[in-house]
């Protein structure tokens, strides 16, 4: 008979003061620790994955609480780069935001028409991206799509601006930051 393989143990959610808990990925420690070395110096860090990794393992093997503090876990990653020869990097250590986000309907409500609602969805892409953050959520497409054409039902020409803003966000995100690992549009 096979030997049963072992579920692996889901991350801990991070807990952030003021904030809802996120849930924690490597990509995202990747990202905060790549930070910290470029304030350090170190310009394309080759072991920041590799520290995520053992971070991630810890956390998932031997960490039981289903939340961790953010000051907490950016003590783990100080430490850890600190006991690995790396103390200027974890000096400068302090997690990213981990998921900034945009509301496109409220957006299209504040800018009804289309060149100032893009005028301003760049500003706010611009800004959110260009944060360090590893994923970008923007929500509520549909009802902004509607707004924005002042349509009660779905059209062609919805299913035209709702491409193009799609297409308009992927564009200046991987423009501005070839890195970021999310970008979740609903």
């Amino acid at each position: 008979m096979p030997a049963k393989k072992s579920i692996p143990a889901a991350l801990p959610l991070v807990t952030i003061p003021g904030g809802s808990p996120a849930r924690l990925s490597e990509n995202w420690l990747i990202l905060s620790i790549e930070k910290a070395a470029v304030q350090a110096g170190h310009f394309a860090w080759p072991l920041a994955p590799e520290v995520a990794r053992a971070v991630i393992h810890y956390l998932k093997h031997d960490f039981r609480r289903p939340k961790i503090e953010r000051e907490t876990l950016e003590l783990i990653l100080r430490r850890s780069l600190a006991g690995i020869g790396c103390p200027a990097i974890a000096r400068h250590f302090e997690l990213v935001s981990s998921a900034p986000s945009i509301n496109l309907a409220t957006l299209a409500q504040q800018a009804p028409l289309e060149i100032l609602f893009f005028q301003q969805l760049a500003s706010l892409v611009d800004e959110k991206v260009t944060s360090l953050a590893s994923a970008l959520r923007l929500e509520g497409l549909r009802s902004c799509v509607l707004a924005l054409t002042g349509s009660a039902s779905w059209r062609n020409s919805c299913q035209r601006l709702s491409d193009e803003i799609v297409h308009f966000i992927r564009a200046r995100a991987r423009t501005l930051s070839p890195s970021l690992l999310e970008l979740t549009i609903w």
